[in-house]
């Protein structure tokens, strides 16, 4: 903070992150299999810490981002991600069950909106939904990783399976530790 001329001044300062947004590191960048696994663990990782209230002195309310997309994730140098524009998150405090929504339980970007916020069936007094709208939107930003990621010289399947289309074929055997993760989240109806 600083103070010019009698007006007060705020600046924010953040790390920067050579490599931009995990959205643009996607479009120029053909990832291996390792990487690829790297970058989702970090991911992961990142959406954990933002998702657990950590108690005492240094601790930290739990928070939803609501906004997770491959364009609001940092990927470092090290090729380690950082989950970033916190803006529409949701605040949850278990000592006091408060729970911060701002007006709109509704937002986020509609490509990465689960079914239940689409169809508007979110719980918005329960900030498990708001965690588990997180988990779907880290399934799909998932996917687009996947899709940039060369096994045996080929490139993963790029389609999206949706009602009446063809299925694409099954990713590579090195992503099979995946499947059942992946097959019981699209299993789960809203109400779980």
């Amino acid at each position: 903070m600083t103070s010019r001329n009698s007006s007060t001044q705020l600046w924010l300062i953040t790390h920067y992150h050579e490599n931009g947004s995990l959205y643009d590191y996607l479009q120029r960048t053909a990832l291996d299999v390792e990487t690829c696994l790297g970058l989702a663990s970090s991911i992961i990782c990142g959406l954990v810490h933002l998702h657990v209230e950590i108690f005492g002195t240094q601790g930290k309310p739990a928070i939803a981002h609501r906004d997770l997309k491959s364009r609001n994730i940092l990927v470092k140098s090290n090729r380690q991600c950082c989950i970033a524009d916190l803006g529409l998150a949701v605040m949850h405090s278990q000592g006091s069950d408060y729970l911060d929504i701002g007006n709109n339980p509704r937002v986020g970007t509609k490509r990465y909106m689960a079914p239940e916020v689409l169809s508007e069936q979110i719980r918005t007094d329960c900030f498990e939904s708001y965690k588990k709208t997180d988990i779907w939107a880290y399934g799909l930003v998932l996917w687009e990783i996947a899709r940039r990621t060369v096994v045996n010289g080929e490139r993963l399947p790029a389609g999206v399976h949706t009602p009446g289309s063809q299925r694409s074929s099954a990713p590579a055997p090195a992503f099979s530790p995946f499947y059942g993760g992946f097959f019981f989240f699209l299993s789960l109806r809203p109400a779980d």
